[in-house]
């Protein structure tokens, strides 16, 4: 039992999904207070019941950035040095659901004027309950989407960096005007990176490091390497080779790889984190 709690997993940082996650949440505790009216609220004025219910999806709002966005970045290292367990996730939400649960009954009782008794309790802790459970499984979908497409990638498309006989795959870029080509080892490209209209190919021969410019995007140049899972975007100017990466670094507003041969440290997006973070994992 406590090995399965300790199983480690990668904490949700995404900051886009995680604002859609609150403000949903919020806008949802709103409209149905608004027309189910679960607490009783003393005051007969419409405009004075809009603003009390708007309190309660403040507070909701407001604790849960706290929580979700807030935390991580104070406290980096508890939330993302990929130390994250089940067993963290549950206190995280245990103590979500009981500070905006007695937050909503002091709310209720000091400023809706509400009778506190065990039934309007009751409705609180079920309404908090519900908002931790939304959290919950909209970052276990999140986690289960990632680990179902790193699956399929992987029975569809097997790494395809060695040949049979151990030789190594050789890749062919071309220019957009076909006017210039070139090939390289798969095995030895460490980084590409957009440069305007072109991108940088850093590549590894020998104990020196190469770099190349050739008018491509770094779109395309994604799409020809969509077969190899070990080439990963980490931001939308890079795509790196995981098999060069030393370690992840920095903390929830900014987070850097450093690579194999290279002094640069190489940015990480949070839109990409997770999937850099599972491939890693996964390697």
């Amino acid at each position: 039992m406590l090995e399965f709690l300790n199983i480690t997993y990668p904490f949700n940082d995404n900051l886009k999904q995680n604002l859609k996650v609150i403000f949903g949440i919020s806008m949802g505790l709103f409209l149905f207070m608004l027309f189910f009216q679960p607490i009783e609220l003393m005051t007969t004025d419409f405009n004075n019941k809009l603003l009390i219910i708007a309190g309660f999806s403040g507070i909701t709002f407001i604790f849960l950035v706290l929580a979700l966005i807030i935390a991580p970045s104070v406290l980096p290292g508890l939330f993302l040095s990929g130390k994250w367990s089940l067993k963290r996730d549950i206190v995280l939400n245990a103590c979500i659901w009981a500070i905006i649960s007695v937050a909503f009954t002091f709310y209720a009782r000091y400023v809706a004027q509400t009778n506190i008794t065990f039934h309007s309790v009751f409705i609180i802790i079920l309404l908090c309950l519900t908002q931790v459970s939304v959290i919950i499984i909209t970052n276990q979908f999140e986690i289960l989407k990632i680990k179902l497409q790193d699956a399929l990638n992987l029975s569809k498309k097997p790494d395809k960096t060695i040949k049979e006989g151990n030789e190594p795959v050789e890749i062919e870029f071309e220019s957009e005007n076909k006017s210039e080509r070139f090939s390289l080892p798969l095995n030895k490209i460490i980084l590409l990176r957009s440069a305007d209209n072109y991108i940088e190919i850093f590549w590894k021969k020998e104990s020196e490091i190469i770099k190349r410019l050739i008018r491509e995007t770094l779109i395309n140049a994604e799409y020809q390497l969509k077969e190899y899972p070990n080439f990963v975007r980490c931001h939308r100017t890079c795509l790196v080779n995981i098999d060069y990466v030393m370690k992840l670094t920095g903390n929830v507003q900014m987070q850097k790889i450093r690579l194999k041969y290279m002094d640069e440290e190489i940015p990480v997006s949070r839109q990409y984190i997770l999937k850099v973070r599972e491939t890693l994992q996964d390697n």
